[in-house]
């Protein structure tokens, strides 16, 4: 009886006018990109996406613990997956695109929910990968830090001169919130045996990576991708670890479709 009365409800709003039919049903047809920002970062980097791009496709994101006025909280697998589920993540949906700290997210997403695609922009790799080449990353002294006690990885957090921007960008309501945050999300992504029971081979990973990146070397980011037989590594001439994602995102797209 529930649902007969809204669907009744929906009809006569339909007929009325009040609800365009042809625009619902573009928003529906949309292909779904969740965007995984770095460490730290909020579901607000959709604010980044150009508008060019939203009219074609549906954009989702969502808070990992402790970012975008979150509590903190221990992150798994299997809270990735619901945050990511609530966000409107489905099975076999269109794609996933990580920036940097979130490429670990985006991978384990794109094979959990079996979507099309998997793009990887500045991103960082698996632990293995990264301590074969951290003689090389200005990065290692913090990656290290986050492996050991929270303390150690506090004392040392504090003493970044760009504190107060990482608070902003972790959108948190503390500096204590931020750094355990940050803290939490390093630890998740250095696990060891991260990617264990991941079929390498069944889906595609389209990465885009500075041969100039002093926070994840080149080097670690092509040893980490010989598991994967179906990637395309896209080596960007002369480009730092801060390069603009929303270009990135474009092409990614772009190769996507085409």
């Amino acid at each position: 009886m529930k649902n007969r009365s809204v669907l009744t409800l929906c009809l006569v709003l339909i007929l009325s006018g009040c609800i365009n039919l042809n625009e619902l049903n573009r928003e529906t047809l949309k292909p779904t990109i969740c965007i995984i920002g770095g460490t730290p970062s909020t579901e607000d980097i959709l604010n980044l996406i150009p508008d060019s791009l939203k009219t074609n496709y549906n954009f989702i994101s969502f808070n990992r613990p402790g970012f975008g006025g979150t509590e903190n909280e221990k992150l798994t697998k299997a809270k990735l997956y619901e945050l990511a589920s609530k966000a409107g993540l489905k099975k076999s949906d269109f794609g996933v695109i990580g920036i940097s700290g979130g490429a670990p997210y985006s991978i384990l997403i794109a094979n959990e929910f079996d979507l099309k695609h998997c793009g990887i922009i500045s991103g960082m790799v698996s632990k293995e990968a990264f301590f074969q080449y951290d003689d090389k990353a200005i990065t290692s002294g913090v990656m290290k830090t986050a492996l050991g006690d929270y303390k150690d990885f506090k004392t040392t957090a504090l003493q970044f001169p760009n504190i107060a921007e990482i608070v902003k960008q972790a959108g948190a309501t503390s500096e204590e919130i931020a750094i355990r945050a940050c803290f939490d999300d390093f630890n998740f992504i250095l696990a060891n045996h991260l990617y264990s029971g991941i079929d390498y081979k069944s889906f595609n990973v389209d990465w885009w990576h500075g041969e100039e990146d002093v926070n994840v070397p080149i080097e670690s980011v092509e040893l980490f991708l010989e598991d994967f037989p179906n990637s395309s590594l896209n080596k960007i001439h002369s480009a730092s670890h801060n390069i603009d994602a929303n270009i990135y995102i474009s092409k990614i797209i772009l190769e996507w479709t085409n």
